[in-house]
């Protein structure tokens, strides 16, 4: 195992501070994973933290940002009884909510992974086991890696709070990243989705994903009522960019 890594860290907020730094490889403590960081995906949010635009208070410097990753496990604490060392492992953005609904003191603190919580723009990272996830074994690392933040807040919008179900029709707003996650979610339903978009080759693309319609908001401004228009009048389940 070797003894030092590379991380990306923040002296101060600002893009411009971001550095890259030869730090000791963490060890992990009880119920705690070594995890070897293999892909990372970058969310705005990311983006809002590393301006300084997001977090209410600063957190330690150094900081590493980043909220999402995938890894394989390289050692594990004492205690620890839900993974091995070899496993593919994601992290758990929101680290206090593992099911039902979200705690208080998620909301009160926010301890999230990437700020206020240390990040994983990291070659290893510690996690505790609880907030690991096994990835799926039918995605790479870089495919799975994207599921923490956009595919999870797609699926809670649709599923969990939106009850979707087949013959359903969902507007989807945009092409970001938890858009083209409701766009696939609700056609892996049987659902309709209409997406909108201000770029012709952006709702090309959609398209060929399987959106039943979409809406060219520059040249339709009033996308609403074009909408509208296309379900014949019912609403639509609603999911964002």
């Amino acid at each position: 195992m070797r003894e030092t890594m590379r991380r990306w860290q923040l002296s101060s907020f600002g893009l411009k501070n971001l550095e890259l730094a030869e730090v000791q490889v963490p060890t992990p403590g009880s119920r705690e994973l070594l995890i070897r960081v293999s892909a990372v995906s970058l969310n705005y949010r990311d983006k809002l933290v590393v301006e300084g635009e997001l977090l209410p208070e600063r957190p330690p410097m150094p900081f590493t940002p980043v909220s999402d990753m995938a890894g394989e496990i390289v050692a594990t604490g004492d205690r620890v009884s839900r993974f091995n060392a070899g496993d593919r492992v994601l992290g758990n953005f929101w680290t206090r909510w593992i099911d039902g609904e979200p705690p208080q003191e998620m909301t009160r603190h926010g301890l999230s992974l990437g700020g206020p919580l240390p990040g994983v723009l990291a070659e290893y990272v510690v996690l505790h086991e609880d907030i690991a996830v096994a990835a799926p074994v039918s995605l790479t690392d870089q495919e799975a890696s994207t599921l923490p933040i956009a595919g999870l807040t797609a699926w809670f919008a649709l599923v969990e709070t939106g009850k979707l179900k087949e013959g359903d029709t969902v507007l989807v707003e945009g092409t970001g990243g938890v858009a083209l996650f409701g766009l696939q979610i609700a056609r892996a339903f049987g659902a309709r989705v209409i997406v909108t978009s201000r770029g012709a080759e952006k709702l090309k693309r959609v398209k060929a994903l399987g959106s039943f319609d979409v809406i060219d908001t520059s040249a339709t401004p009033d996308w609403s009522a074009a909408a509208l228009d296309l379900t014949g009048g019912a609403a639509s389940i609603m999911c964002w960019s």
